[in-house]
């Protein structure tokens, strides 16, 4: 007995094992970010095929990545859009940079494989842009000679990302099943630990649209975020964003109903033109010289410089080429048919693209004169 309550003694005064530390908010990035990576590895082969976004993120990406250049175009300057871009990601940390990395690829992968135009869809950070995003779809949809009913048109929102049952439906995708109710769970918990994401209003998590065809993941379908829109307004073109943007998505619609899919930067000037043609024209929006020279603009906004997406004015010189196919028709309410348009783009690219022999003479000609 006595050694028994010696024992039981023994036991009530032990000190407890310690508590497991909770984990840092590094390494809940760093396991969310290795979630996403999973998740991406875990999609069909082809869940990502020909989409692809209207500007290049300035964040690292998780994801395939667009073919670009290594270096620069010579006497190239990007457009203001990805300069302003590029100014807020350089205002990130190292962690910081990493979660959005991360949060960025969720929220689009929501957008395109699990949201639908089914629900009420809501566009602009206050739902501002509702009406126009809703009767420019409309009107590209009797637009255009190609199947549009199965266009799905779908707002992208970072604040999506603070829904556990909505990343747990996006996780599903792609994870394993046993690892999508966590997963979900730490995604909110990042969104909100890091007080620069803003609780998914960063503008930089959504500063993006895009186009998927009808064999990438989720179908066919176009999707607009709230930070390009944000952007696009803060710097000036609020009056064109919406119309143009889904425009020129839409004008990827046009493509894919085509089959055409360049491997140059016709794939995006291409849409610049068609949008171009859609704004100025009578049966679209019929806007005037002064709205469709603020197009033109905008699209050099979102020019790059890396044998990418087309020059800031290179995708100028696309918009105004549209835009003067509606100007100058005999017969102001003629559409072009949308395969004619596409072969009388692609005849005209060539001259929208300087020759890649005569950019090093070019350098070269600067250099002994500088």
């Amino acid at each position: 007995m006595a050694a028994g309550t010696v024992a039981a003694l023994a036991l009530a005064t032990a000190v407890p094992a310690a508590a497991a530390e909770p984990p840092t908010v590094d390494q809940d990035v760093a396991q969310l970010y290795q979630d996403v990576v999973d998740l991406y590895n875990g999609l069909p082969a082809d869940a990502l095929r020909d989409v692809d976004r209207l500007v290049e993120s300035p964040i690292p990406r998780i994801g395939p990545r667009t073919q670009a250049a290594q270096d620069p175009i010579p006497g190239c300057t990007e457009g203001s859009l990805l300069t302003y871009a590029n100014k807020l990601a350089a205002q990130l940390t190292p962690l910081e940079n990493k979660a959005f990395d991360a949060l960025s690829g969720l929220s689009q992968l929501y957008v395109q494989g699990v949201a639908s135009d089914k629900t009420p869809q809501v566009f602009g950070t206050d739902g501002q842009y509702t009406p126009r995003a809703t009767e420019t779809i409309d009107k590209l949809r009797g637009f255009w000679d190609i199947e549009s009913w199965n266009i799905q048109l779908v707002a992208w929102k970072g604040t999506d990302l603070g829904s556990q049952a909505k990343m747990a439906q996006t996780f599903s995708l792609g994870l394993a099943p046993a690892k999508v109710k966590n997963a979900a769970a730490l995604a909110t918990k990042v969104l909100y630990e890091i007080p620069a994401l803003q609780g998914g209003r960063h503008p930089l998590l959504t500063l993006n649209a895009f186009s998927a065809p009808a064999g990438s993941l989720g179908g066919k379908r176009v999707a607009l975020g709230d930070g390009l829109l944000d952007t696009v307004d803060l710097l000036g073109f609020d009056d064109v964003s919406v119309e143009s943007v889904i425009g020129h998505e839409y004008g990827h619609q046009v493509d894919f109903a085509h089959d055409n899919h360049p491997r140059n930067e016709s794939s995006e000037m291409g849409p610049d033109a068609y949008g171009g043609y859609f704004v100025a024209h009578a049966k679209g929006y019929a806007w005037n010289a002064r709205t469709q020279q603020e197009v033109t603009y905008l699209d050099a906004s979102i020019g790059d410089c890396y044998h990418s997406h087309g020059t800031p004015d290179q995708r100028k010189a696309a918009g105004a080429w549209g835009e003067k196919q509606a100007t100058s028709q005999a017969d102001p309410n003629r559409i072009i048919p949308s395969a004619t348009m596409i072969e009388k783009f692609q005849r005209e690219y060539p001259k929208l693209m300087p020759p890649a022999t005569d950019q090093p003479a070019a350098a070269a000609v600067a250099a002994a004169r500088g």
